[in-house]
This record gives C-alpha cells, sequence and structure tokens, in this order.
C-alpha cells in the first residue's frame, strides 16, 4: 500500500499537493506544523476544511522551539509585518531576494521534513509530499531539486523504515500549479496563501491581504494561468 504524509500549509502549492496525492496514494495523512506565525490560525481551519472535503486525517503539531527561534532571527512571519510588493517589484531579483530573506523560517524545510519522516517511520515507511516549486526556488534555496535530493540522501541513514521526499510541483511556477489545480477539481478559494490573512468570509472562504509577496504571487499565477481567480483579497492586488 502506498502511504504519502503532506506537508500542508494551506496554501495553493500544498492544495494542489493534497489532491494530487490523493489522487495518486492509497493512504494519505495531512501534517500542518504550527510555530507561531501570523497565519497559523487561519491555516489550521483551511486544513479543517480540505481534510473534510477529500476525507483525509489531519494531524496538527506544535513546535515551540521554532516560534522563539523565529523570534530571535526577526522573521516577519512570526509576530512581525510582512513587506508589501508589486508584481514589477518581484521582478527586480534585488526586491525579491530582500523579500524572501525577511519571510525566512530558521532551517523551516529541514525541520518540517524531520518530522514527517518521524510519522512515516513510525508507520512503516512512505514518502513526504512537499509543494516546493520553480518560482520559488528562484529565491529560497530550500526549494530546490538539489536540496530534495540531499533531504533524501540523509533520510537513507536517518529512518529505519523506506522513507523519501517527493516534489511533484517541483518544475512547475504559479501559472503552472493553477493549471494543474484546475485540472484536479481543486477548491482553491478556501485555501490561504496570505501571510497576513484578515479572517473568512461567511461561507468560510480566507479573506487576503491582497498586498504581500504571496498574495501577489497567487493572483498573479491564477489569472494567468486559468484566467480567473476567485480568491477574496481586502485589497485587490497590484498587477
Amino acid at each position: 500500500m502506498k502511504r504519502a504524509v503532506v506537508l500542508f500549509s494551506g496554501g495553493l502549492d500544498s492544495t494542489a499537493c493534497l489532491y494530487w496525492a490523493k489522487r495518486n496514494y492509497d493512504e494519505v495523512i495531512m501534517l500542518v506544523i504550527n510555530y507561531g506565525s501570523n497565519e497559523e490560525r487561519v491555516t489550521n481551519r483551511v486544513a479543517e476544511f480540505f481534510s473534510k472535503e477529500l476525507d483525509v486525517p489531519l494531524k496538527i503539531v506544535r513546535l515551540d522551539f521554532l516560534e522563539e527561534f523565529s523570534k530571535l532571527r526577526g522573521t516577519t512571519l512570526v509576530g512581525g509585518e510582512t513587506p508589501r510588493v508589486t508584481a514589477q517589484e518581484l521582478e527586480d531579483m534585488n526586491i525579491a531576494q530582500e523579500t524572501a530573506k525577511s519571510v525566512w523560517v530558521p532551517a523551516r524545510n529541514v525541520v518540517l521534513i524531520s518530522v514527517a519522516a518521524s510519522l512515516l517511520d513510525s508507520l512503516g515507511g512512505g514518502d513526504i509530499i512537499v509543494g516546493f516549486n520553480a518560482e520559488e526556488g528562484v529565491t529560497f534555496p530550500d526549494n530546490t531539486p538539489e536540496f530534495v535530493e540531499k533531504m533524501n540522501e540523509m533520510l537513507k541513514y536517518g529512518t529505519m523504515a523506506e522513507v523519501k521526499v517527493v516534489a511533484p510541483l517541483i518544475d512547475l511556477d504559479k501559472k503552472g500549479i493553477a493549471r494543474l489545480l484546475k485540472e484536479l477539481g481543486a477548491k482553491y478559494e478556501y485555501s490561504n496563501s496570505c501571510y497576513m490573512p484578515k479572517g473568512f468570509t461567511e461561507d468560510g472562504k480566507p479573506v487576503h491581504c491582497g498586498e504581500c509577496e504571496s498574495c501577489v504571487r497567487r493572483h498573479l499565477g491564477l489569472i494567468e494561468a486559468i484566467g480567473e481567480d476567485r480568491t477574496v483579497y481586502a485589497v485587490e492586488p497590484r498587477i
């Protein structure tokens, strides 16, 4: 039996991974890691929605130490104010790099993959599904094929069962992910990409700020790829 743990953060990428895993694995578990991020409450509610929608069990793990370390570093995702940008500004690599540095959580993907690996090792093995993609791989080194390769090399020695990282979106940008979401019939409007979400609509859709990097990339990808964006924004993203 093929088993997968999907590292779920609530956004377009992990939502696409969840729908993809549901199609390709016999057993799927959603794993959400809480570490005090600004969008944590929204992420958990989004995870609960998709857990029920796809009939997938959900496990939420809290890591207080990662919240502490993030605050030590001054990560804006944890108790800070994330930068506001436009799509045009994100084309400037210097601005994109600075934005990435501001939201960097110390060794986050190393830690999250390790937690997922521990869960799978206890269950007898399986695949860790991550939402790494080509667009974010440009500014985040832990979203690259090289990172996946090195983590899988480590897991050969760090687990007793057969556990490996699988990144189905690794060659896709946000437009490619948007097309995949449409192909999979995903209810992406119930996902959350925003660093500073404003709550929920009456029917349970997250309200995005529309001004952070993640909102801008989300909106641009959906509009350019499938010609629509059913996301709810407090402010229309500037593209």
